[in-house]
C-alpha cells in the first residue's frame, strides 16, 4: 500500500465525536431572539421541524442534495410567523452552541500529530446542514483546526456525500492527485463509495 500525500477527514464519529444533541435547547436558546410574541414551546416548534425535516431528508438521500440550517430555520420561523432579531447566520450559531456537545475522538489528536510531522496533508469533508465556519469554530475549540488546510461542508455547497462533485472540490483544494489522497470515514454509503467513485 503506496503511503498518501493527503487524507481527507469525515469530521463526526471521525474527528470529533457528538457526545450530545439537544434540538429542544437549541429551539429554547433562539427564543429568546424572537422579536415577535411567540406561545409556542421549544417542544412545539421541534414537533414541526421534525415534520418537515422528514420530507427533506427523503429528498436529500435521494437526490444527494443539501438544506444548509440556514435555510431550514428561515422556513421553519417564518412558517411559524417567528420574527429574530439577529440574523441567519447568528441564529445557527446559536442553535448551534446551545444544541450541539462535541470531544475529539480518542487517538485523533496522535493520527493528526503523526501526519503532520510526515507532511501529509490534512482536510474535512463532511455532510451536514450547518456550514463549514462552525465546523472550524469547534474544531479551534477543541485545538484540532491547526491540523487541516480545508474544512468543507455540504451546506455550503448544496451537494453532498458520495457525490462526486463535493469529493471533487476537496481533492482541488488538497491540491494533490485523487490517487495520491486517502479518505478517512465511518460510513459505507456516503465516506467509502464516495471516495471510490471520484478515484
Amino acid at each position: 500500500m503506496r503511503k498518501p500525500s493527503g487524507i481527507i477527514f469525515d469530521f463526526g464519529s471521525t474527528v470529533l465525536y457528538e457526545e450530545s444533541f439537544d434540538a429542544l435547547s437549541g429551539n429554547a436558546k433562539l427564543l429568546e431572539f424572537a422579536a415577535s410574541p411567540c406561545n409556542l414551546s421549544p417542544g412545539e416548534i421541534q414537533a414541526f421541524a421534525d415534520e418537515i425535516y422528514r420530507g427533506l431528508h427523503e429528498v436529500e438521500e435521494e437526490l444527494c442534495v443539501q438544506v444548509s440550517i440556514q435555510s431550514f430555520q428561515r422556513l421553519l420561523y417564518e412558517t411559524l410567523g417567528i420574527t429574530l432579531n439577529i440574523d441567519y447566520p447568528e441564529a445557527e450559531r446559536q442553535f448551534w452552541r446551545a444544541s450541539t456537545n462535541f470531544a475529539p475522538k480518542e487517538g485523533i489528536v496522535e493520527v493528526l500529530s503523526f501526519l503532520k510531522a510526515n507532511n501529509i496533508r490534512a482536510g474535512i469533508l463532511s455532510n451536514t446542514g450547518f456550514s463549514g465556519y462552525l465546523l472550524e469554530e469547534e474544531l479551534k475549540r477543541r485545538n484540532l483546526a491547526h491540523y487541516f488546510s480545508f474544512v468543507i461542508s455540504s451546506a455550503d455547497y448544496g451537494v453532498r456525500k458520495p457525490d462526486p462533485r463535493i469529493f471533487n472540490v476537496a481533492v482541488k483544494k488538497m491540491n494533490l492527485e485523487p490517487s495520491a489522497i486517502w479518505f478517512a470515514g465511518d460510513k459505507l454509503e456516503y465516506d467509502v463509495k464516495g471516495a471510490l467513485m471520484s478515484g
